[in-house]
């Protein structure tokens, strides 16, 4: 007996019907039956009617755009059928003779599971979008009163306290900082964990970034007496494009934990530039070495989990949520990098990550063109010292330099090259400072931040130089290079406050905020630098004063009775004449991306999260006060540029 195509087709699991160009039936096969129901001869020249309004549509729409011999259109139509909800995918196709063939398929499970993975996605996107907001309600509202604590002791430790009075008001405010630490922590690992991570993109210096967390750090590593120091290799590119607020955050961890963990010896920031085959991207390498307490080798693998301590023991001695290592690596990972670590218990840790930043074009490294020709030698037994001036002088290309912790060892140095450099730590300078400065043709003492006041005493016994502890690359070099450059007062982060500003008032600031702590914490630390301040007690009692009277800026709460700061705002905007070109500064506990969007949105200029060191606060409103003041008649529009 022969068989037919119908024969085959019916052996087939999926559904097939044949239409003639009117849309009557000529075939169905055993499966479209068991679908739909009846027999092939009863479909026989009815209707293929079985179809939604819009599958017919979407049929006819692609009707005359494929033919027998090319690619069939796909859909998805749904069917109740028994009380059964059925999805079925059909592919047609329209032979020259305008007959079509429909041949399905049951995805019904494949349909139910999508469905199920939408709603769960839903749910969770709910859940984080809830879980977001509480963060950043808890947050806004853990901050508020956390910038009276760290404001107000600010303020307080500058009065005339005893001694014990000066070691409570620390302990408040090392208290007050733990916290606010803690608070970053939470709020930023529910950010990555829900996904919410921001990276930006702006140009930033590897050299000055390393410095600056270096200094950050200098006070802790010196309470400690340990030494903090940076080397960044001349393969690194000067200028570099990423999200230095984030690397920041990662190396403060990294390098803050390094001091924490570590009792003697000290930490190092070390960044050099990796092979990369993608043309416009540089490879960075960051290692953060210490010498501290170390990692067992069976705890290195949990080292980056949530809320990991390395044991009990170090977790009584050493405080910590055990957040930040793992924020650290989510925000390396979002960026593209990796990171690592290899330890040896009491022995110390390299903390490793890598992570691919855009190259800045047109830039040149004139770092290195100091010269520096005569010998070099550094007098110290810090281990990080050695290795990090031996690095700098090394990428320094000084051909003669010897490190030594012995006294005797170096004066015979000195002795047989006579021309040369001396680098004298503290302790060495302190006991043989006088006959080794002889011997040098310059000598330079190196000091801890909290060992200025002896400046004069080092340079009464030889010493005609200085550098402050962490060092400068730059400013090594230019020690070296140049004997006779003039001492002058460089500026650091970790220099101690400037004295408050006499004389009239510079600037005129309203502060528009409701909390009276806050206000008052604000106003001191404004008045302190030698401007004038109002204060509005909400968003009305702020626009009202901006058209009254004339401001060189505006300090504006987001969260305020009757009119909130982001209405304030939209409303001084919409002023006619020179107020509404005001200004606007973000004074806010809210600490989200999302926060500072919206109040740009809203016409503010600025934005600055609460708690605040009062040099943030002063230097924002010197900033763009005097940008108002130097725009004249050229409107707000260079200001907001």
């Amino acid at each position: 007996m022969a068989i037919t195509p119908g024969d085959i087709l019916d052996t087939l699991s999926e559904l097939v019907a044949v239409s003639d160009p009117q849309g009557k039936c000529l075939y169905v096969n055993e499966a479209w039956c068991r679908v739909f129901g009846g027999t092939p001869d009863q479909w026989t020249g009815q209707k293929l009617e079985v179809f939604s309004p819009q599958f017919a549509a979407d049929t006819a729409k692609y009707a005359g755009a494929y033919s027998a011999h090319g690619p069939a259109h796909r859909f998805e139509d749904k069917f109740s059928i028994a009380n059964r909800v059925c999805w079925l995918e059909w592919q047609q196709s329209v032979a020259v003779t305008g007959q079509r063939t429909f041949i399905g398929r049951d995805i019904t499970d494949r349909k139910a599971e999508e469905l199920a993975l939408k709603a769960a996605a839903r749910n969770a996107e709910a859940g984080n979008d809830t879980k977001m907001r509480f963060l950043a309600t808890m947050s806004h509202e853990m901050r508020t009163p956390l910038n009276g604590i760290l404001g107000m002791t600010g303020l307080m430790m500058d009065t005339g306290l005893d001694a014990n009075q000066k070691a409570y008001a620390e302990a408040i405010r090392e208290s007050g900082s733990a916290l606010l630490a803690l608070i970053n922590d939470i709020l930023d690992y529910s950010k990555i964990d829900a996904g919410r991570i921001d990276l930006e993109e702006t140009v930033l210096d590897p050299l000055s970034l390393a410095q600056s967390v270096a200094e950050l750090l200098s006070p802790r590593a010196a309470h400690k007496d340990l030494e903090i120091a940076t080397y960044v290799d001349p393969s690194v590119p000067h200028r570099l494009i990423g999200d230095e607020a984030r690397l920041r955050q990662v190396l403060l961890n990294l390098a803050g934990n390094g001091v924490k963990f570590t009792e003697t010896g000290g930490v190092t920031i070390e960044i050099r530039a990796e092979p990369n085959a993608k043309e416009g991207t540089e490879n960075i390498r960051i290692d953060v070495h210490d010498t501290g307490v170390g990692i067992p080798e069976e705890d290195l693998s949990d080292i980056f989990d949530e809320f990991a301590q390395v044991d009990s023991s170090h977790a009584r001695k050493y405080e910590g949520t055990g957040l930040g290592l793992a924020i650290a690596r989510r925000i390396v990972k979002a960026m593209g990098g990796t990171m690592s670590v290899k330890s040896k218990l009491n022995v110390g840790s390299v903390f490793s990550f890598t992570v691919p930043l855009k190259s800045k074009a047109g830039y040149h490294d004139d770092r290195l063109s100091c010269q520096i020709h005569d010998p070099v030698l550094l007098v110290t037994s810090s281990s990080i010292l050695k290795r990090i001036v031996r690095l700098q002088l090394e990428s320094a290309n000084v051909r003669t330099f010897h490190v030594t912790d012995n006294a005797e060892e170096a004066h015979n140095f000195l002795n047989r090259h006579r021309n040369s450099i001396l680098l004298c730590d503290l302790p060495f300078a302190a006991q043989h400072g006088k006959k080794l400065s002889a011997a040098a043709s310059h000598s330079l003492v190196l000091l801890s931040p909290v060992a200025r006041g002896r400046l004069e005493t080092f340079r009464r016994i030889g010493f005609d130089g200085y550098l402050i502890k962490p060092m400068r690359q730059s400013s090594l070099f230019r020690r070296l290079s140049e004997k006779d450059i003039p001492q002058q007062k460089t500026e650091r982060l970790d220099s101690p406050a400037t004295a408050p500003v006499t004389g009239p008032s510079r600037f005129r600031v309203l502060l528009a905020e409701d909390n009276q702590i806050n206000a008052v914490l604000a106003t001191a630390i404004i008045k302190r630098a030698g401007h004038h301040v109002d204060v509005a007690g909400n968003g009305s009692e702020a626009l009202y004063a901006v058209q009254s009277a004339p401001y060189d800026v505006v300090l504006m709460d987001m969260h305020m009775p009757e009119m909130d700061g982001l209405e304030a705002a939209q409303k001084i905007r919409e002023l006619v004449g020179t107020e509404r070109h005001v200004p606007i500064i973000a004074l806010t506990a809210n600490a989200m991306a999302s926060d500072r969007d919206n109040c740009l949105s809203a016409g503010m200029n600025d934005f600055l999260t609460k708690p605040f060191e009062p040099p943030e606060l002063i230097g924002l409103i010197e900033k763009w006060a005097s940008g108002a003041a130097n725009a004249g008649s050229e409107g707000p529009d260079a200001l907001s540029a």
